[in-house]
């Protein structure tokens, strides 16, 4: 039984690494979107740059969302890591 706490914990901690670092990328991602919409709006109206621009806040707000949802489900990971881990500590008490 003790085995299964420790690997669970184990698999909960990299799910858990694995989030933060997309949610890291993603935010890296969004930056560079941020910089790109300012040097855009830049340039003012000129034909295709408008379109572009258009298409890169659509990009930018569903990556904005996305972010929201991995960091909810970020916190629920650790949750469950700090859990587990408390599992396993009591376990090891009791044995």
């Amino acid at each position: 039984m003790r085995v299964w706490f420790v690997q669970q914990a184990t698999e909960d901690s990299a799910f858990a690494n694995l989030l933060f670092v997309c949610c890291q990328h993603l935010r890296r991602v969004m930056n560079k979107h941020r910089i790109m919409m300012v040097d855009m709006e830049v340039l003012g109206d000129r034909g295709v740059a408008v379109d572009c621009l258009e298409a890169l806040r659509k990009t930018y707000n569903r990556h904005k969302s996305m972010l929201e949802i991995m960091t909810d489900l970020l916190a629920q990971a650790r949750s469950c890591v700090r859990e587990e881990e408390a599992n396993t500590v009591k376990m090891n008490e009791n044995n």
